[in-house]
């Protein structure tokens, strides 16, 4: 009975400290870390990763594709007269995550993107690609024919 008394005790404790993730969509100002890397141009309709010297589309969210598909859509886009668009790779989208003790969500700085799953453009085995979840926060693997959406991402030279 005295174990089940800590026990309870300390996962109350724990709730109450807000040591349990808090998965959110939306960057709440004030909560979190913000990247100052990832920067947002309205006017043309991308995001700007100064760090690394990458821009994503983000005029608009695209259609759900399979993962071939996806890498079409990519790989055909013609915007801004750029036309070397790709999708991301896992350790890309990966860093599209804002991670910050309560909240994991994506950078402040996109405005078009649905709390769904999106695919990067890292093969598994077999017949499987990783996706990223908005949503929930995490990442996988999954069929390479289910349809999710997509981020396209160029490179400055």
């Amino acid at each position: 009975m005295k174990n089940l008394f800590v026990v309870s005790v300390l996962f109350t404790a724990i709730s109450w400290g807000g040591f349990w993730p808090n998965f959110s969509f939306a960057y709440e100002h004030g909560k979190g870390n913000v990247d100052s890397n990832f920067v947002r141009d309205n006017k043309q309709g991308i995001v700007l990763d100064k760090k690394n010297r990458k821009f994503y589309y983000d005029a608009k969210v695209s259609p759900k594709l399979s993962w071939n598909e996806a890498m079409q859509y990519c790989k055909k886009m013609d915007y801004l007269n750029y036309t070397k668009w790709r999708v991301p790779t896992k350790e890309e989208m990966r860093s599209l995550f804002e991670l910050s003790r309560r909240d994991i969500t994506i950078k402040h700085a996109f405005k078009h993107v649905e709390p769904e799953i999106y695919w990067s453009s890292t093969k598994d085995r077999g017949n499987e690609a990783w996706y990223f979840d908005f949503d929930l926060g995490r990442f996988w693997v999954d069929d390479m024919a289910k349809k999710y959406h997509v981020f396209c991402v160029g490179e400055e030279k």
